[in-house]
């Protein structure tokens, strides 16, 4: 490979994936996803890493400050799709993206049960919230 080719290369850590995400990227957009079934990149990164909330605050408008924020967590997510694990749901009236869970990404069951148990086992499927008036 000539010193072109290797500068081009794109530098990736361990356990890195094809958007970049590393392993406890994805393990988090997992977890947040087992409990809520359905969730915005923006859920995800509030839940998983609030700490990161206050890290983009420089940037010009509220949407770049979004955008850097969960860009990470919208990789692990487009990685996870890309494994089977997560499917998009469509946008909401904020357009953004939803993910949801597949059976795939949910974590094995403790014991040999029949199907239907397992379906039972993995919780009920997720529905919208009420829409609270504003007052």
């Amino acid at each position: 490979m000539s010193n072109h080719e290797q500068q081009q290369a794109p530098r990736r850590g361990k356990g890195a994936s094809e958007a970049g995400s590393t392993n406890d990227l994805r393990a988090d957009v997992l977890s947040v996803l087992g409990v809520l079934k359905v969730a915005t990149a923006d859920q995800i990164q509030r839940l998983a890493s609030p700490h990161l909330s206050y890290r983009h605050t420089l940037k010009k408008t509220p949407a770049t400050r979004k955008e850097a924020r969960t860009a990470s967590h919208r990789g692990a997510a487009n990685d996870l799709r890309r494994h089977g694990l997560v499917v998009d749901g469509g946008r909401t009236r904020g357009n953004e993206e939803v993910r949801i869970l597949t059976a795939a990404g949910l974590p094995p069951p403790r014991s040999t049960w029949t199907v239907s148990r397992r379906r039972w086992a993995a919780g009920p499927r997720a529905r919208a919230a009420p829409v609270l008036p504003i007052r």
